[in-house]
């Protein structure tokens, strides 16, 4: 479904709400204002200078020194009251093995968000962190620090946004993205269904469930397929690689997605050559690591022949543009060497 996903930071990735609530607190004590604890999750996620004129009406004058005592909290002692949701950093790891770009798109500050992510062993997992500049409030719309995130790449790519609170969806539908919004967080069902977010996930589990669900479509149709063909010691291809019409499968683009999202550590690729027989004979066997459709694509168009791929235990297979089929890729199932 989606190549590349961006998440919000706070209320998605961490728990940051004790560090953002006593920095507000430390910037409203400035002004003489005494608030609940309760009030303040309000503030966990928007944009700063939004929040003191929505609820407090502050001037731009105000609203600098409010952001300034904020700060002086917040780098102190705020970016360390914070944590991880549980299972957030096997939840990216999962997302990373299954093919997926992960951006971060944060109204926080760039600086703040890439030290938090790095404190905590997240940021190994993102292709780019992005937030909103250190001094320009206009940076720190969230449409704007999605359009930023989504500038390193030069083609069109299919996106979504992840986040808990309405600016994320709002500036991902301003930024012509979909958005997922997520239930674990602080903006509740009601704001983002408000909100119009195309998604609603309860937990991780929900939400990997959405993420991954091209991977998901991929087994299903793998193990649809006929056991058409065997590999045998040698490396002789006994069948061709066919496709009974009665059998539904992926073409396309949403093949080449499902292709791209399976989880494998090595893939073993096969060239076809004819060799001097009337069946296909596999010439040069050899062993890649983890590999795209493009890459495949590449790899026919350099030797002038079609390419299958296997991963190490022969289940499923894919093949490019073979024996007049039309585009692919294509998915079917074919036995291991011992026949199981």
């Amino acid at each position: 479904m989606w190549d590349v996903i961006l998440f919000d930071l706070d209320g998605t990735l961490t728990d940051s709400k004790d560090g953002i609530i006593n920095s507000v607190l430390n910037a409203l004590d400035h002004f003489g204002i005494q608030e609940g604890r309760d009030n303040m999750l309000r503030f966990v996620g928007p944009p700063l200078h939004e929040s003191f004129q929505e609820y407090y009406g502050f001037n731009q004058e105000q609203i600098d020194v409010g952001i300034e005592k904020f700060r002086e909290y917040f780098n102190e002692k705020g970016w360390l009251e914070n944590y991880p949701y549980p299972g957030i950093g096997e939840f990216l790891k999962e997302l990373k093995a299954a093919g997926k770009t992960l951006l971060v798109a944060t109204s926080k500050p760039e600086q703040f968000a890439i030290r938090i992510l790095e404190h905590f062993g997240l940021a190994q997992y993102f292709d780019h962190i992005c937030g909103a500049p250190m001094n320009e409030q206009q940076g720190a719309k969230k449409s704007k620090v999605i359009e930023n995130a989504l500038s390193y790449y030069n083609y069109d790519v299919d996106a979504v946004m992840i986040g808990d609170r309405r600016h994320d969806v709002i500036g991902a539908h301003e930024a012509g993205l979909p958005a997922i919004g997520v239930l674990y967080g602080y903006g509740g069902r009601e704001e983002l269904e408000s909100a119009e977010a195309e998604y609603i996930a309860e937990d991780l589990e929900e939400l990997k469930e959405l993420l991954l669900r091209d991977t998901k479509i991929a087994e299903r149709w793998v193990r649809t397929f006929d056991r058409n063909c065997v590999l045998k010691p040698g490396w002789w291809l006994e069948f061709m690689f066919t496709v009974p019409d009665a059998v539904p499968h992926l073409t396309g683009r949403e093949a080449e997605q499902a292709f791209n999202a399976l989880e494998y550590d090595t893939a073993i690729i096969f060239r076809e050559g004819v060799m001097g027989h009337t069946r296909p004979h596999i010439a040069e066997p050899g062993i890649t690591a983890k590999i795209s459709a493009e890459e495949v694509r590449q790899i026919a168009a350099d030797h002038d022949c079609d390419v299958f791929i296997t991963d190490r235990d022969f289940c499923w297979t894919y093949a490019v543009d073979h024996e007049g089929w039309g585009p692919g890729p294509y998915f079917c199932r074919i036995d291991n060497q011992e026949g199981e």
